[in-house]
C-alpha cells in the first residue's frame, strides 16, 4: 500500500515539475527543478526497503556475532543526501545565472538572442536566407571535386 502512495506522489510531483519546467518563466522553472529533484529523491527512497532495523554501525567488528541481515541499508539515504546537496548547488547556480542575465539585460538589451532558453517570449523564428548556406554548398562542391572522376555522382 505504501508503495502505491509513493508511486502516486512521485507521479504527481514529476508531472507538476514537467509542467513548470516547460514554462518560460524563470521562477517557475526553478520551482519545477526543485519539484523534480524531490520527486527523484522520493523515487530513490521508495526503492529501498523501509523497515526498522539496526543501524549499520559496528563498533567492534571482531566481537560482532549478530545477524547482518538485521542492518538497514544506508545506500539509499546516502544517495538521497548526495542528491539533495547536488540539487541545491544546481538551483543556486541557476539562480545566479538568472540574476546575471537580468543584470546584463538592465545594462544592454540581450533579449533579442534567439538561443536564450530563459527568454520570457518564445524565440523568434529565423528566416532562412539563401546566402546562409553558400559556405556549406562550397564545402560539398570541394569534396565532390576531390573525389576521383569515377566515384562522382
Amino acid at each position: 500500500m505504501i508503495a502505491l502512495v509513493f508511486a502516486i506522489l512521485v507521479a504527481v510531483l514529476m508531472g507538476s515539475a514537467t509542467y513548470l519546467l516547460l514554462q518560460r518563466n524563470p521562477v517557475r522553472m526553478v520551482i519545477g527543478l526543485g519539484l523534480f529533484t524531490h520527486a527523484v529523491n522520493l523515487l530513490v527512497f521508495s526503492t529501498s526497503v523501509s523497515h526498522r532495523g539496526q543501524p549499520p554501525i559496528v563498533v567492534d567488528k571482531a566481537a560482532f556475532n549478530g545477524d547482518i541481515s538485521q542492518f538497514v541499508d544506508p545506500l539509499p539515504q546516502a544517495l538521497i543526501l548526495t542528491a539533495i546537496v547536488i540539487s541545491f548547488g544546481i538551483v543556486a547556480f541557476l539562480i545566479a545565472l538568472l540574476h546575471r542575465r537580468n543584470s546584463l539585460e538592465a545594462v544592454e538589451s540581450c533579449t533579442d538572442r534567439a538561443d536564450d532558453p530563459f527568454a520570457m517570449e518564445p524565440a523568434a523564428t529565423l528566416e532562412a536566407v539563401e546566402e546562409d548556406y553558400e559556405w556549406l554548398e562550397d564545402i560539398v562542391l570541394k569534396r565532390e571535386l576531390r573525389k576521383p572522376k569515377g566515384r562522382r555522382k
